[in-house]
Formats: structure tokens, sequence, C-alpha cells
């Protein structure tokens, strides 16, 4: 007879910095104008970042962002990452970036484990590829290894193929998510499309467990579903300098208009009732900007109260990818909400993907 699980034990390691969402924007903003004034001297800066910033997220919606690479000032030339020269407008190569995740990575295992080591680990994240990867090299130091599987490069909705991964596992498993999404910036992009990601991504980190413990929220049932005709709407790509990310503005509206059949879906799949969890359930979206989290909760005529902790999680740490639904999950057990209140949660991707579940909360 199959075993329920469930998600809980939530931990998270905070990235190194954090600034208010003005001051990085004015950062990002200076970023673009001195990588303009390489490629052309008669660039006018100021009027170059007034044009800019009309399309970067501000503290309406994002009240500060955490990351990694401590180089948020204008000292261009000795920055290792964001070495913006005459011979590199764009920062470092691909290789660097990539070094620079496997050690941060490495120093986050740490303290997630100490002294502990799990048995089975899922490390999730889209952000960082080095082969060993940091877990493999941070528990190659020990006397003895977890069972380690990679889930890399689904983008933000990873956490839930993870889970259905950890699903098929017959003990403990921890999923770990490590992503530094700041170290992909380019100053050289300077569309609209750009400027809502540089501004709307941050770096974080988050462990948790699945097991049949019955503790946190039992999973009832999770769905995907890969949307036709929208390979061009959502991608992520490496690139010689990082990774490249490009973002359609018709993806909430390609969202909206999917989610009754495929909420429908998911709701027959995790047995549960759809009526009653549209009008009592609490949504964990994927915060994938401001306008995602609007046009679901307008499509599926949710309450306030129902989307408000997605909306928290994007005020308060900006989009981490993958990471960012788990922070939802985490403060939605820190309420304590009532035994037996259903949480369906939505995650989008390149694909263009749709990805859903639906937990129970058991304590």
């Amino acid at each position: 007879m199959k075993k329920d699980k469930y998600i809980h034990s939530f931990e998270t390691v905070l990235p190194q910095n954090h600034l208010p969402q003005k001051k990085l924007v004015d950062w990002i903003l200076k970023a673009h104008a001195r990588a303009e004034y390489l490629v052309d001297e008669g660039n006018d800066p100021e009027k170059f970042i007034r044009i800019l910033g009309r399309f970067a997220l501000n503290e309406r919606y994002i009240l500060e962002r955490y990351f990694e690479c401590n180089e948020v000032d204008e000292d261009w030339a000795n920055h290792e990452i964001y070495c913006l020269t005459e011979n590199s407008p764009m920062g470092a190569t691909i290789e660097k970036r990539n070094l620079f995740f496997d050690k941060r990575v490495k120093e986050v295992f740490r303290k997630f484990y100490p002294t502990e080591i799990p048995e089975k680990l899922i490390h999730v994240s889209c952000t960082g590829y080095v082969s060993p990867s940091p877990p493999q090299s941070y528990f190659g130091t020990k006397t003895h290894a977890p069972e380690i599987t990679h889930a890399y490069h689904m983008g933000c909705y990873a956490s839930l193929p993870a889970i259905r991964m950890a699903l098929g596992m017959d003990t403990t498993v921890d999923i770990v998510h490590t992503e530094i999404c700041g170290l992909h910036f380019d100053p050289t992009l300077h569309t609209p499309e750009q400027m809502v990601v540089q501004t709307l991504f941050a770096d974080g980190h988050i462990k948790y467990l699945v097991n049949n413990e019955q503790k946190g929220m039992k999973i009832l049932g999770i769905h995907e579903k890969l949307l036709p005709d929208t390979a061009d709407e959502m991608t992520w790509a490496p690139g010689p300098h990082g990774m490249k990310m490009t973002l359609s503005r018709e993806v909430p509206f390609r969202i909206r208009d999917n989610l009754p059949e495929f909420i429908t879906i998911l709701c027959e799949k995790a047995g549960v009732d759809k009526r009653d969890i549209l009008q009592n359930g609490i949504f964990a979206i994927h915060p994938g900007g401001p306008k995602i989290i609007e046009a679901v909760q307008t499509k599926l005529e949710l309450q306030d109260y129902q989307t408000r902790l997605s909306k928290e999680v994007l005020y308060e740490r900006g989009n981490m990818s993958s990471a960012t639904l788990p922070h939802v999950w985490q403060k939605i057990l820190n309420l304590r909400p009532e035994k037996g209140t259903k949480v369906l949660s939505l995650a989008f991707g390149p694909g263009l993907t749709i990805f859903g579940s639906v937990f129970e909360v058991s304590e």
C-alpha cells in the first residue's frame, strides 16, 4: 500500500548581501549607462537612465532583494563578476560566473549541513552548473555521502518536479534549492523586457524534507501542462557571459487562459473538490511578477487573503526562481493554518509550462 508523503522542516540560508530595491535599481541603471558609454562615448547617461528606468520594478512591488555578489558599487574595473571594461562591457565570462556559484553554494551547504549527512538529496538550481556539483564536492570530503540527484535547468517551477522525484524514493529526501539569479546580470541588454528581468529576480537558498512523517503538509497531487505554441514566450539559455532569459509580455495572459482546465485536472488528480479549494484554500502562486499573481487571482476570483503570502514573498525577497515557491510554503506553515486546510500551488517556467500541486495542512 502506497504511503502518504509530507513536506516539512523548512530552513533558509540568507544570501550575503541585501539592499532596498530603489538602491539596487539605481545601481543597475548606472551599470547600463556604463556599458553603453563603453560602446558609445557620445551617450548621455542621464537621458539613458531616465528612459530605461521607466521599465524597472520599483519599491511598490519589491521592498528589497538579497544577493550574493558583493559588487554593487561603481568600482567597475576591479570587479570579479561585474567587471565592466572596454574589453568586456558585459562583465565576466560564464566560466567565472559558474566558479563563483560553485564556491558560494559549497558555503551554503556547509551552513545547511555542518555535521549531519542526509541519506538522499535532490539539488535544485537553474543558475549555476559545474561538475562535480557543489553538493558532490562538499560531501565528497566526508566519510560518506548522500545519494545525490540533480534537478537542474527547469526554471521557476522546479520545486514541483523535485517533489515528484522525492515521491518515488523510499526514505527521507532532502531537497535543497540554491539560486543565484543576480550572477547573470548583463548590462548591455537594454530592452524593456530585460529591465523587468533584472529588477525582478533575486538570490535565495532553502531546504526542506519529504518523507512519511505526519507533519507539515501532506502531498495530495501534482500536475503539469506544456502549453502548445508557446516555446518562444519564456526561455533560459546559456551564453558566453551567463544565462540569458527572454520573457514575453504575453506570459501572464497565456497562463490565465489555461488555468481553469488545468486546475480542474489538478483537483481531480488530488481527489479534492475544486469549488471548495477555490473558495477556502490558500494559494501559493509563484510570483513571476506582479501581473502574474494579479492575473491568476482575477481569473480564479480569489480573495486577497488567499494570495497574500505570494505577494509578501515577492515584496520581501523578489523572484528567487525555483526557491521562491518553497519560501511561500514556509510562510504558510509559519502561520499555522487550521489542520485540513488545502494549499494549491502554481508555478510557471520555460516551455511554456504550468506546474501545480495540492497539499493538505497536517498539523
